[in-house]
């Protein structure tokens, strides 16, 4: 106790000297405060972790230490170091010992108190920890990234150990190891079980080194030296003609080169080499220096003049848009309308409001393919006030448009969902882009948030405007927007220009009638625009070459071994692909149930579609964009620029076709059955089978030339296929919203879905049942679905149930938390044996 009172330069207040004789009386080994650095300082930190785990830990402040909420730390979590985020600071004195803070790895806050507070809010909303929200916002490098190593304990004592443990543990005590290379090496018998034992016991210890992304790279370029000196030394050279080594010819080659240029250019020829261009180096001919390696997002050429004259009734949409900016005011506004009506335009004149008043600006767009036609409008007008942001970047470069933003170099954010979270200062405008597409929802893994919804959260805390735009908008934006939550502008027209003429073909009348996977009437179409060279896009929304392989013996489908769905057939890999869990393997050449080689493809995917539009118009230039083609880093923009060039004509794509995509040639769409959306089961499969066709309809006919668009489907009859071939958005919007009032279905009520996840199929369905009882005696009848097998039952080793809850629509982020809070306690106390081994994962707004 004297020691502590030393340490103590001045008196303790009241509060915590009641609060050190409270803890005397429940313990009477007081040393356990003495020891406390928190006590001492009266200071204690909240620290969230990536874990699944819904709560904070606390951890005290060592004296001297600063720290403010939105900085990462480095502590002791269980027996490992890792990486946590501060969130709070406070001097309530635990009722245990603390931990202290090991290092602080940033000089300012990660999150500034906006992003934070977001992050709390999606942490209540849906129902994740507080450490998952916050790794959802940031990127590489400035995250919880980081790799575990191991290193000795700093209080071991080497001779205390035995000569195997001693061997082990030298290779630790001059450097750390990762661990994975560490379980590796010791991975079998006696080893593994001492390494085991060492980490038990503390003489080893684990701990997590931050993944840091270093600033830009230099790279190696390579000019002239000195000309007399050069002159002088080319003399002494070999004759032009005569045997001489390798890197004099490859001098020769660069003496006609322009230079300065750099190394990765150079050694594009066979006679240039690092060895080479060394040897120069050392003969006194070039010299070499480093620059600066450039972003591989360079800025376009800035044109603020290009900016469009908006029409009269653009200019009548903007005006509130732009009247709520000025005033400092959250306000949110529903943008519908028909493809090729302008709406991109809008929202460069609010941008560009934004960036007068000193704003900031984030603009969403739902898919990575829409970026680079987005970036290079944006752009064009605004310059390098523009940072994009996206999964395809490498690390450095996100890092990179991160930096830039929080300094507030760069103004505006451009990207998919993640970009949200952009550290914009002062934002303003938010615009969410074809606001009704699923890809703004996030599904795995937590947070299973929806960008839409959290963006109009982070635009009422910042004051800022909101625009949601869509040709067809969500069911739930609309009925929103009908009860006064948003404002709805409509621009039904298209400037100067007529909607396509959609004809919808019943496949049942076409049997003997068919080209291939074209009836005869689109193949004539499509000849008639090759000819008038015109461009045509076909969409079939469903990748690869066969649906599936299927045995003529037995009837036999090959499954992916890590998931209960077939495999898709790949021909131009010659691979079967699971498009879920990503198992992949060559194609049987025999069934592996009969071993039959009887083998036959059954259905289609786009490459066969690509294969076969080839055969028949083999004078045409075809490109595929799906998911496949895709894959690499600027595929979409590689893809983009070719057709918008005019180097391709038909361009054939799943949904990816149909996404906002400008070109100004296509005269042509063909829709190849269409009713494929309808065969996944959800209550929005109508509404996304709507949506498709009239979104890729919208790629037609957006210049002078009259758009043509061809349906072909085996459900003609479908109402939302009979909606979309009317143009008819408000007459679909009655008659869906109307079904759903019916049921119960969003927007009339808030689904969200519980899944259930084990090893064991009894447990996972065992789980899923009792839970269910559990919330069919708290809630209201009806109110719960289920249990089930979800869509895709096992996956990986696990096997999926589902339970799924029907909530009042207007529950927030408390009522939520609270209510599943109390669930889960009660879940606690209930849940059957064994079923520690389920993992339950919640997926609030679920939108399938």
């Amino acid at each position: 106790m004297l020691a502590w009172i030393k340490v103590i330069r001045e008196p303790p207040d009241a509060d915590s000297v009641a609060k050190v004789k409270n803890y005397r009386r429940k313990r009477s080994d007081f040393s356990v405060y003495a020891g406390n650095a928190a006590f001492m300082s009266n200071r204690f930190a909240e620290i969230a972790f990536p874990t699944p785990v819904r709560r904070c830990f606390t951890y005290s402040v060592p004296a001297g230490l600063e720290l403010v909420p939105g900085v990462r730390v480095w502590v002791s979590f269980g027996n490992q170091r890792s990486i946590g985020m501060v969130v709070r600071l406070h001097s309530e004195v635990p009722s245990f010992r603390t931990k202290p803070v090991l290092r602080v790895l940033d000089r300012k806050p990660v999150l500034d108190e906006g992003l934070l507070t977001l992050t709390e809010w999606i942490h209540r909303f849906y129902y994740c920890s507080w450490g998952e929200a916050i790794q959802a916002t940031l990127p590489p490098g400035l995250n919880f990234q980081s790799e575990k190593r191991v290193r000795v304990a700093e209080s071991v004592v080497v001779n205390e150990l035995n000569e195997l443990e001693k061997q082990m543990v030298e290779e630790f005590l001059e450097r750390s190891a990762a661990l994975q290379e560490v379980r590796k090496r010791w991975r079998d018998g006696d080893e593994a079980a001492r390494l085991k034992s060492l980490l038990r016991r503390g003489v080893l210890e684990i701990w997590e080194e931050p993944s840091e992304i270093g600033e830009r790279r230099s790279v190696v370029w390579w000019d002239r030296r000195d000309e007399r000196q050069q002159k002088r030394l080319e003399s002494q050279l070999p004759a032009p003609g005569k045997e001489a080594p390798k890197w004099v010819e490859g001098y020769r080659l660069i003496a006609t080169l322009e230079l300065p240029a750099p190394q990765k250019e150079l050694i594009q020829h066979p006679l240039l080499t690092p060895y080479t261009l060394k040897r120069m180096e050392k003969e006194g001919l070039i010299q070499k220096f480093y620059r600066e390696e450039p972003s591989e997002l360079s800025d376009e050429a800035e044109d603020p003049d290009s900016i469009s004259v908006l029409t009269e009734a653009q200019e009548d949409l903007l005006s509130p848009v732009v009247e709520a900016m000025e005033s400092d005011r959250f306000r949110s506004f529903l943008l519908h309308g028909v493809t090729g009506s302008g709406k991109t335009e809008i929202y460069i004149h609010a941008l560009k409001r934004a960036l007068e008043l000193g704003k900031g600006a984030v603009i969403l767009v739902p898919e990575i393919a829409l970026t680079p036609q987005t970036v290079y409008r944006f752009r064009r007008i605004f310059g390098n006030r523009i940072a994009v942001l996206h999964s395809r970047l490498g690390d450095r470069e996100r890092a990179e448009a991160w930096r830039a933003l929080q300094s507030g170099e760069k103004r505006v954010a451009i990207g998919p969902r993640s970009a949200l979270f952009a550290p914009v200062q002062n934002p303003g405008l938010y615009v969410i882009d074809e606001e009704h597409d699923s890809s703004y929802k996030q599904f795995d893994p937590a947070p299973r948030y929806h960008a839409r919804d959290v963006a109009l959260v982070r635009a009422r805390q910042e004051e800022a405007v909101v625009i949601m735009g869509s040709a067809t908008p969500s069911m739930n934006s609309l009925y929103a927007a009908r009860k006064g939550k948003h404002t709805l502008l409509e621009l039904p027209e298209r400037p100067g220009g007529e909607m396509p003429n959609i004809r919808v073909l019943d496949l049942k009348h076409y049997r003997n009638a068919m080209r291939g996977p074209l009836t005869v009437e689109l193949f004539q179409a499509i000849e008639g625009a090759l000819s008038r060279k015109e461009q045509v896009i076909l969409l079939y929304n469903r990748r690869g070459y066969a649906t599936y392989i299927q045995c003529g013996a037995c009837g036999h489908i090959p499954q992916s071994p890590d998931c209960s769905v077939s495999l898709t057939y790949h021909r131009k890999r010659d691979l079967l692909l699971c498009h879920y869990s990503g198992y992949s393997r060559r194609v049987d050449r025999a069934c592996e149930s009969c071993g039959s080689s009887d083998l036959i493809l059954q259905g289609s995917g786009t490459q066969q579609v690509e294969e076969e539009v080839a055969r028949l118009f083999p004078d045409a230039v075809l490109l595929r964009m799906d998911r496949d083609s895709t894959s690499g880093k600027y595929a979409h923009q590689k893809i983009y620029d070719r057709f918008l060039s005019g180097q391709a004509d038909i361009l054939i794509g799943t949904q990816l076709v149909s996404k906002g995509l400008d070109f100004p040639n296509v005269t042509v769409v063909g829709v190849l059955q269409a009713e494929n959306e309808l065969a996944f089961p959800s209550y929005r499969s109508g509404e996304r089978l709507f949506q498709l066709i009239s979104q890729v309809a919208g790629r037609a006919g957006r210049a002078e030339k009259r758009g043509h668009v061809w349906v072909q489907t085996w459900k003609p009859d479908h109402p939302a296929v009979g909606f979309a071939q009317r143009h008819d958005y408000h007459g679909f919007a009655k008659s869906e919203l109307e079904q759903r009032m019916n049921l119960l279905y969003p927007p009339y009520s808030r689904l969200a879905k519980f899944e259930f996840k084990s090893r064991s199929s009894g447990k996972a369905a065992q789980s899923a049942e009792v839970f269910a009882g559990l919330l069919r005696r708290n809630l209201p009848a009806g109110s719960v679905h289920g249990p089930a097998p979800a869509v895709i039952e096992w996956m990986h080793g696990h096997y999926y149930w589902e339970v799924i809850l029907k909530l009042k629509p207007g529950l927030n982020a408390d009522g939520i938390s609270t209510l599943f809070d109390r669930m889960f306690e009660e879940w606690e106390s209930e849940k059957p044996d064994g079923s520690g081994s389920v993992r339950i994962n919640v997926n609030v707004d679920a939108t399938e």
